[in-house]
């Protein structure tokens, strides 16, 4: 049964990702805008991660327990690669952009830079939802023993780190560098983007399974990461390319970050206009 409740998992991420690209697609077909873009409705997304999740949530201790099995856990193999793609759920979309912005800086390609903001604008944008989230929710990591799984607020509280499961930050992060990454690509290179596409989403796909493997989230973690990810990748996408790559610094300056001596940070957002 765990293993059904598995690939049920990979299916729904898979379907937030579809109807995802599928309202891309409508409104490349669609838009008036002169560059045919537009972003997803959070409406339709969010419908769906929320029934995800719902369906998710009563198996969330069979498919974690699974993927804890001893068979599992004592692959060196598994363990690496899990590694390999949580990295790109962490600091590696921060990498890619800032490589980006750097290459264009220094070719004086202003195109490449404009592309790198957008995708940093992009992580930056899920961070902020999610970590709103996390504090609200306030879940329980997996293996932390409580009462009550959600506390409303807890997450806001000192010493907050073992209730901050719900989103998941990673999957988030990676769905948000898989959107912004396949609007880059659809822009400038259109015949590639049927092959990059599938293959970042995928990878996003493989970074929220690797966080459930590694025992720091629950399947019911990521459905609502997934769309807070592919919906920030898109708005971030839609919004700089209509009003020019100045659009992504206009909206960073939207985005507020305040470290705290207890090593944490509070990172707050708001909307701004192009």
């Amino acid at each position: 049964m765990s293993i059904r409740c598995f690939r049920f998992t990979a299916v729904l991420l898979g379907i937030a990702a579809h109807v995802a690209l599928g309202q891309s697609l409508q409104a490349t077909s669609d838009s008036t805008v002169p560059d045919h873009r537009a972003a997803v409705s959070p409406a339709v997304l969010g419908g769906v991660a929320v029934l995800a999740t719902i369906a998710l949530a009563p198996f969330d201790h069979q498919i974690s327990g699974e993927l804890q099995a001893p068979r599992l856990q004592g692959a060196d193999d598994l363990h690496q690669t899990a590694k390999a793609f949580a990295f790109f759920g962490g600091p590696g979309p921060f990498m890619v952009g800032g490589a980006l912005m750097l290459a264009g800086t220094v070719t004086g390609q202003s195109p490449i830079s404009a592309a790198g903001r957008r995708i940093t604008e992009s992580v930056l944008l899920s961070a902020s939802i999610t970590a709103l989230g996390k504090g609200i929710f306030g879940r329980a990591l997996p293996g932390v023993e409580t009462t009550h799984a959600f506390s409303f607020g807890r997450g806001f509280h000192k010493g907050n780190g073992p209730f901050v499961s719900f989103p998941s930050g990673h999957t988030a992060a990676g769905f948000a560098l898989a959107a912004a990454i396949s609007g880059e690509v659809d822009d400038c290179a259109p015949n590639l983007a049927r092959f990059v596409t599938p293959l970042s989403y995928s990878a996003a796909s493989m970074i929220a399974i690797a966080r459930v493997y590694q025992h720091v989230h629950w399947p019911s973690d990521l459905p609502l990461a997934a769309a807070t990810g592919i919906w920030s990748g898109m708005l971030v996408e839609a919004r700089g390319h209509r009003a020019g790559h100045h659009s992504a610094a206009r909206l960073l300056d939207g985005l507020t970050i305040m470290p705290h001596s207890t090593s944490s940070m509070t990172i707050g957002w708001s909307s701004v206009t192009p």
